[in-house]
């Protein structure tokens, strides 16, 4: 009997064992052991004690596989997976699937990133706000958490974030002398000429920005060197960006550089600012003022990217009367929100000389949309409406307004003519259900529209006017064809739209049935398109705040099946109304479908 005890405890700690390490696989304990709530009967040496001691290696197990909480399986990455990025981090959504109702634990490099991921009824999760990874190698562990707070074993893997190197480049007072230019620039110019030399990958478009204006775009040499001449600089602060396009179509991190362009030290001339963000505070700090006849420094801060912080127009947050005095700490600030500064000197005579603008933190104009539930099935009934809410956030760090940009509306099947107009088929329209308020209505809809912006493939309409001479002899039928192509840059994303107009003149003598045609000399322009605005501005929406709208579609005489498509893009602008094409959110295709009368 001591024997059989023996061996049985053996196997229980061999089944612990195998259960502990097979749990990430198989979430059923019952399944790994073949056990049932229902005690096997029978011992093979006839010996009661040992059918007793049987039943409670059965009991023990089961209460172990009550305490074991199955690990996170993930579902959309492997390990050792490489990711590419132009700056040094990135967001990555994990997908996976665990116990249904635990929540999932995520840590990276041994931080943790998020607690409150809910497993669904399926037994599937997701990081929806997504994980931040950094440049290299990254250790990803999920644990699984059950409602009485025991935890997973972790899932452990590796991603890696591969960011493409950064141009390097220099700047000099000229290609001949080569004096390299630091932090300023003193210069007996208005407009100094400077040159730019730099290196990257070898055959890569190098990008040359400076004062948010690309100047030029430039080819590395099988060297990797580039070069340009003639860079004009304005007085003061000038900010120089450049970035790369390599041949395998990675994009490098922009690479800036602040140059002051100093004319003439006799006289009072600005300083250099600069600052940074920390915490829940700005730090700004700036060069101390040459001038002889020094009268105080005024710092002045303003909210509104537009506008230059201007003394004594704009408030005034700190006056210093001390020469050397060279730092502030702005600690009175929004957490999120952009903040503009300039610090002006001011001398004995009441002169006033501003320096550069710095915008802490540096503006950022950036929306996202996201889709909601919809509140009504997609297939509706004559005069009914069918509501696709999306909700539009301003990510970026300046209070925006949003623009509704025309993308295209598509019917199936494209009908048109005479009784369609009469009789529309659908209503279209963008609108605030908070408060009622309608940012684009189109009443009529009744055949497939695409806006210029998106549509490269061209088409052609045709106007056809007939008129008769006032003998009743003459009939003269003018014909005016216009065909238009839009093509489309991957690089800049610019479009350009070619207009071809072709007119023919057909005049035909009604007594004797001659025809004479002239066609004359086709007439052709090109012109920049850009994307088309409809209805009106999403105004004033501060750095964080989010906005319910809803693309609002009506049934009004589609037939059963028929099928609606509207698709729209929205757009930041700012105070100006410019808005930025390299951020445009798109809704998407919202479908809406005809259905026939009950």
């Amino acid at each position: 009997m001591v024997k059989n005890v023996k061996t049985i405890l053996v196997m229980l700690f061999c089944l612990v064992f195998i259960l502990s390490c097979s749990m990430a696989c198989f979430p059923y304990i019952s399944e790994i052991t073949g056990q049932e709530d229902t005690p096997q009967t029978g011992n093979i040496d006839g010996n009661d004690n040992t059918n007793d001691t049987e039943n409670l290696v059965i009991q023990k197990l089961n209460e172990l596989k009550d305490r074991i909480i199955t690990p996170p399986m993930v579902l959309s990455h492997e390990s050792g997976e490489v990711f590419y990025s132009i700056g040094d981090k990135a967001l990555i959504f994990i997908k996976g699937c665990a116990d249904k109702g635990n929540k999932i634990e995520v840590y990276v490099n041994g931080v943790q990133q998020q607690e409150e991921i809910i497993v669904d009824n399926n037994g599937n999760f997701e990081t929806l706000n997504g994980v931040e990874i950094i440049e290299g190698e990254n250790d990803i562990e999920l644990i699984s958490v059950d409602s009485s707070g025991r935890k997973s074993n972790p899932t452990e893997f590796n991603l890696f974030l591969d960011v493409p190197r950064k141009a390097e480049y220099k700047l000099y007072n000229n290609k001949t002398i080569l004096d390299e230019i630091g932090d300023a620039y003193y210069t007996e110019e208005i407009h100094p000429l400077v040159y730019i030399c730099g290196n990257h990958v070898p055959s890569s478009t190098i990008s040359i920005q400076v004062n948010d204006k690309i100047v030029s775009e430039v080819e590395a040499d099988g060297s990797g060197v580039f070069e340009l001449e003639d860079v004009m600089l304005q007085q003061g602060s000038n900010e120089i960006v450049v970035w790369a396009l390599s041949p395998s179509g990675f994009i490098s991190a922009p690479v800036f550089k602040e140059v002051m362009v100093y004319r003439d030290l006799d006289v009072p001339y600005p300083s250099n600012l600069s600052g940074y963000q920390q915490g829940d505070a700005n730090y700004l700090t700036w060069d101390t003022s040459p001038d002889t006849y020094f009268s105080s420094y005024k710092l002045v801060r303003v909210e509104e990217p537009c506008l230059n912080p201007d003394y004594p127009e704009h408030d005034v947050i700190a006056t210093f009367t001390d020469i050397n005095a060279n730092n502030y700490i702005d600690d009175d600030i929004v957490s999120g929100k952009s903040y503009f500064y300039t610090l002006w000197s001011l001398d004995e005579a009441g002169h006033a000389v501003s320096s550069n603008v710095v915008g802490i933190p540096k503006p950022d104009y950036t929306i996202s949309i996201r889709p909601l539930t919809s509140s009504a099935d997609s297939t509706i009934s004559r005069r009914q409406w069918f509501y696709q809410p999306f909700e539009i956030t301003n990510e970026g760090t300046v209070t925006v307004s949003v623009q509704p940009l025309m993308a295209w509306i598509e019917l199936d099947p494209n009908t048109e003519g005479e009784e369609i107009e009469i009789s529309p088929l659908w209503e279209v329209n963008i609108w605030n259900p908070d408060t009622s308020e309608y940012y684009y209505e189109s009443g009529g809809v009744y055949e497939t529209y695409y806006a210029d912006w998106v549509k490269t493939d061209g088409y052609t309409t045709t106007e056809e006017e007939t008129i008769y001479s006032a003998d009743g002899l003459t009939k003269t039928v003018t014909t005016i064809e216009t065909t238009q192509t839009t093509e489309y840059s991957e690089v800049n994303r610019k479009r350009l739209m070619s207009t071809t107009v072709v007119t023919t003149t057909a005049v035909t003598n009604l007594t004797t049935g001659v025809t004479t045609t002239t066609t004359l000399t086709p007439d052709t322009n090109t012109g920049l398109v850009e994307p088309e605005k409809i209805g009106s501005l999403i105004e004033g929406l501060e750095p964080g705040e989010s906005i319910i709208v809803e693309v609002k579609i009506q049934n009004i005489a589609a037939e059963n099946g028929e099928k609606i498509i509207a698709h729209f893009h929205f757009v930041p602008v700012d105070c100006d109304e410019y808005y930025y094409i390299d951020e445009i959110v798109s809704t998407g295709d919202v479908i809406a479908i005809g259905k026939s009368r009950d």
